[in-house]
């Protein structure tokens, strides 16, 4: 019970602090902040918001990751826009680009009732 408090209130400084996640020259982040516009995705990043509509937390993240697992919008989120400058996004439902995966055009955007999940990532077809 004590250890699995601990762990509790790590996970929580790691959130707080918007802990970044570096792994093979990718970084993925994490914002506090309630956007409410697609557009407030920086340009050359993928980002994914907690609800529908681009609002709640949202998280991004730039370059190709092995495990997006420590980043919890990332494991279930309802929106979603591929800002990349000249990249499709290509996700994994597994870690170490794994399992189902499929490519989002660059530019696209989604939202709706659909609760996606993401594990793992890199970039594609780039220009």
């Amino acid at each position: 019970m004590r250890m699995t408090r601990k762990l509790a209130v790590m996970a929580g400084g790691i959130a707080l602090t918007g802990g970044l996640l570096a792994g093979n020259a990718g970084t993925a982040g994490a914002a506090e902040a309630t956007p409410q516009a697609a557009s407030d995705c920086p340009s050359g990043w993928f980002c994914v918001w907690a609800g529908k509509n681009y609002t709640g937390r949202m998280q991004k993240v730039e370059g190709k990751n092995a495990d997006l697992t420590g980043f919890v919008v990332f494991q279930g989120f309802k929106s979603w826009y591929n800002h990349g400058k000249s990249c499709d996004y290509k996700w994994w439902g597994e870690k170490n680009f794994r399992g189902n995966s499929d490519v989002l055009a660059r530019g696209t955007k989604g939202t709706g009732d659909t609760v996606w999940v993401q594990k793992s990532n890199e970039w594609v077809n780039c220009r």
